[in-house]
Protein backbone atom coordinates (compact mmCIF):
# COMPACT_ATOMS: atom_id res chain seq x y z
CA UNK A 1 0.00 0.00 0.00
CA UNK A 2 2.61 2.24 0.74
CA UNK A 3 4.24 2.32 -2.74
CA UNK A 4 1.36 3.38 -4.28
CA UNK A 5 0.65 6.02 -1.52
CA UNK A 6 4.04 8.00 -2.05
CA UNK A 7 3.54 7.41 -5.89
CA UNK A 8 0.31 9.40 -5.56
CA UNK A 9 2.02 12.21 -3.10
CA UNK A 10 4.77 12.57 -5.94
CA UNK A 11 2.27 13.00 -8.68
CA UNK A 12 0.57 15.90 -6.35
CA UNK A 13 3.28 17.09 -5.91
CA UNK A 14 4.82 17.40 -9.07
CA UNK A 15 1.34 19.17 -10.21
CA UNK A 16 1.62 21.95 -7.20
CA UNK A 17 -1.53 20.95 -5.64
CA UNK A 18 -1.67 20.87 -1.96
CA UNK A 19 -3.47 18.00 -0.14
CA UNK A 20 -6.59 20.20 0.43
CA UNK A 21 -7.03 21.23 -3.75
CA UNK A 22 -6.17 17.77 -4.92
CA UNK A 23 -9.14 16.22 -1.99
CA UNK A 24 -11.32 18.91 -3.78
CA UNK A 25 -10.61 18.04 -7.51
CA UNK A 26 -10.87 14.70 -6.98
CA UNK A 27 -13.86 14.82 -5.05
CA UNK A 28 -12.64 13.38 -2.00
CA UNK A 29 -12.18 14.70 1.53
CA UNK A 30 -8.19 15.62 2.54
CA UNK A 31 -8.18 13.58 5.71
CA UNK A 32 -8.65 10.39 3.33
CA UNK A 33 -6.17 11.73 1.13
CA UNK A 34 -3.83 11.88 3.43
CA UNK A 35 -4.36 8.69 4.29
CA UNK A 36 -3.70 7.18 0.84
CA UNK A 37 -0.64 9.30 0.72
CA UNK A 38 0.89 7.92 4.33
CA UNK A 39 -0.23 4.11 2.97
CA UNK A 40 -2.64 3.51 6.21
CA UNK A 41 -5.60 3.23 3.49
CA UNK A 42 -5.94 1.13 0.18
CA UNK A 43 -7.50 3.84 -2.98
CA UNK A 44 -10.61 2.39 -4.76
CA UNK A 45 -10.52 2.56 -8.47
CA UNK A 46 -13.22 4.87 -8.99
CA UNK A 47 -10.89 7.22 -6.28
CA UNK A 48 -7.62 6.57 -9.13
CA UNK A 49 -9.61 7.39 -11.49
CA UNK A 50 -10.60 10.99 -10.30
CA UNK A 51 -7.02 11.04 -9.07
CA UNK A 52 -5.71 10.60 -12.36
CA UNK A 53 -7.63 13.49 -13.79
CA UNK A 54 -6.71 15.44 -11.12
CA UNK A 55 -2.41 14.58 -11.75
CA UNK A 56 -2.98 14.28 -15.37
CA UNK A 57 -1.77 10.87 -15.65
CA UNK A 58 -3.39 7.88 -17.19
CA UNK A 59 -5.96 5.76 -15.35
CA UNK A 60 -4.45 2.62 -16.09
CA UNK A 61 -1.00 3.68 -15.03
CA UNK A 62 -2.85 4.46 -11.13
CA UNK A 63 -4.56 1.04 -11.44
CA UNK A 64 -1.64 -0.29 -12.52
CA UNK A 65 0.57 0.57 -9.78
CA UNK A 66 -2.05 0.03 -7.20
CA UNK A 67 -2.04 -3.64 -8.49
CA UNK A 68 -5.66 -3.38 -10.19
CA UNK A 69 -4.09 -4.78 -13.05
CA UNK A 70 -0.72 -6.75 -14.00
CA UNK A 71 2.09 -4.95 -14.42
CA UNK A 72 2.69 -4.46 -18.54
CA UNK A 73 5.41 -7.10 -19.28
CA UNK A 74 7.23 -5.16 -22.12
CA UNK A 75 7.85 -1.16 -21.21
CA UNK A 76 8.27 1.27 -23.19
CA UNK A 77 11.63 2.53 -24.14
CA UNK A 78 12.41 5.98 -24.96
CA UNK A 79 12.58 6.70 -28.35
CA UNK A 80 10.84 3.42 -29.66
CA UNK A 81 8.24 3.29 -32.53
CA UNK A 82 5.35 1.56 -32.01
CA UNK A 83 6.23 -0.84 -34.81
CA UNK A 84 9.45 -1.57 -32.55
CA UNK A 85 7.85 -2.45 -29.20
CA UNK A 86 5.37 -4.62 -31.13
CA UNK A 87 8.45 -6.08 -32.36
CA UNK A 88 9.72 -6.77 -28.56
CA UNK A 89 6.25 -7.84 -27.82
CA UNK A 90 6.28 -10.67 -30.46
CA UNK A 91 9.69 -11.63 -29.46
CA UNK A 92 8.82 -12.11 -25.75
CA UNK A 93 5.61 -14.11 -27.00
CA UNK A 94 7.94 -16.67 -29.46
CA UNK A 95 10.35 -17.40 -26.23
CA UNK A 96 7.46 -19.31 -24.84
CA UNK A 97 8.32 -22.93 -25.83
CA UNK A 98 4.91 -23.77 -26.67
CA UNK A 99 4.33 -20.63 -29.06
CA UNK A 100 7.50 -21.41 -30.95
CA UNK A 101 7.28 -24.28 -32.04
CA UNK A 102 6.44 -24.66 -35.54
CA UNK A 103 6.32 -20.40 -36.02
CA UNK A 104 9.67 -19.86 -37.70
CA UNK A 105 7.42 -18.31 -40.77
CA UNK A 106 5.47 -16.10 -38.15
CA UNK A 107 8.86 -13.75 -38.14
CA UNK A 108 7.67 -12.61 -40.80
CA UNK A 109 4.67 -11.31 -39.98
CA UNK A 110 3.12 -7.91 -40.65
CA UNK A 111 3.40 -5.85 -37.23
CA UNK A 112 -0.56 -5.72 -36.75
CA UNK A 113 -0.54 -10.04 -36.88
CA UNK A 114 1.92 -9.75 -34.63
CA UNK A 115 0.22 -7.38 -32.09
CA UNK A 116 -3.07 -9.68 -33.10
CA UNK A 117 -1.11 -13.19 -31.83
CA UNK A 118 0.15 -10.87 -28.78
CA UNK A 119 -3.52 -9.94 -27.66
CA UNK A 120 -4.36 -14.01 -28.53
CA UNK A 121 -1.26 -14.68 -26.05
CA UNK A 122 -1.95 -12.61 -22.87
CA UNK A 123 -5.96 -13.43 -23.25
CA UNK A 124 -4.57 -17.31 -22.87
CA UNK A 125 -1.86 -16.83 -20.38
CA UNK A 126 -3.69 -13.93 -18.38
CA UNK A 127 -1.01 -11.49 -18.82
CA UNK A 128 0.07 -8.21 -19.80
CA UNK A 129 2.42 -7.51 -22.16
CA UNK A 130 1.63 -4.30 -23.96
CA UNK A 131 -0.78 -1.51 -22.73
CA UNK A 132 -4.02 -1.26 -23.69
CA UNK A 133 -3.63 1.72 -26.44
CA UNK A 134 -1.84 -0.83 -28.72
CA UNK A 135 -5.09 -1.91 -30.27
Amino acid sequence: MEEIGAYLKTLRERVGLSVPEAARGAQISPPYLYQLEDGRRLPSAKVLARLAGVYRVRVEDLLRKAGFLPPVLVPEKEGESREERIQRAFEFVMKDPEVRAGSYAMLTLPTEAKLAIIRLYERAEGLRILPEEFV
